[in-house]
């Protein structure tokens, strides 16, 4: 059995594209790209100061609708959907299978206590469908969509489940000790130069990602610098404070 593995990419996410596409070596998943243009990222996101910058968009929903209704015009069974800033570790396709042969409908990263809409894979059913065009129709109120999909798993009538939060993990909620599979990159929020950088700064810390450095954009390469000089102030003031 193939999984279809759907992801978005822009121009501006070039280096983790490149880097998920030569992450992915198993020939039981097959790599879905969704490409969507950069002007209509700069258009929809970080539209408000004081939110999160994916607050009021609806380029995920529908590229998730797209996905799961393409999906079952090719009569896949599941597919996975996941954000492109994620780091690939090892083979994931035998942890996925238990998941599909238990019949799971929907299975989520966690992220205590909430469910993490970044790494999902979904059975390609009506209702699972139907989930997700409620989560759109809330969603056309403003706000972001993550909270609708907490809210609404509540009334799901299907089976949903968590990944093993020790193994699919993310950067942020990461023990540092367990030996991941799937880690989801995430940022402080600073800013949306910092944000690009903060994510290629932590995928640097797990992977190797020297042949990728080409493919960030060269405006966001002093922010790099720029967010290791606030990371090394934050340590300088956490060591005086008696934190570290």
């Amino acid at each position: 059995m193939q999984i279809p593995w759907y992801y978005m990419w822009s121009d501006n996410y070039r280096f983790f594209r490149e880097l998920l596409r030569d992450s992915i070596k198993e020939s039981e998943i097959v790599v879905k790209e969704i490409y969507i243009p950069q002007e209509k990222f700069d258009a929809e996101l970080y539209k408000f100061e004081d939110k999160h910058y994916w607050e009021g968009s609806l380029i995920k929903l529908d590229a998730i609708i797209k996905s799961l209704n393409e999906a079952k015009e090719n009569s896949d069974k599941y597919i996975l959907f996941t954000d492109i800033d994620i780091v690939v570790k090892k083979p994931i396709y035998s942890i996925l299978k238990k998941y599909i042969d238990e019949n799971y409908d929907m299975v989520f990263f966690k992220e205590d206590p909430k469910l993490n809409i970044g790494f999902m894979l979904l059975r390609v059913t009506d209702e699972v469908l139907t989930f997700w065009l409620m989560v759109r129709e809330k969603m056309l109120r403003g706000g972001l969509d993550q909270v609708y999909v907490n809210e609404l798993i509540q009334h799901f009538p299907g089976r949903y489940s968590t990944f093993n939060q020790e193994i699919f993990t993310c950067n942020t909620t990461w023990n540092y000790s367990t030996d991941f599979l799937i880690m989801q990159l995430q940022c402080s929020s600073l800013g949306k130069e910092f944000n690009m950088a903060e994510k290629i700064f932590n995928a640097a810390q797990y992977t190797n990602v020297e042949n990728y450095m080409q493919y960030v954009p060269e405006e966001i390469i002093p922010y790099i610098y720029k967010f290791q000089e606030l990371l090394y102030l934050s340590h300088q003031e956490a060591k005086t404070a008696g934190i570290l």
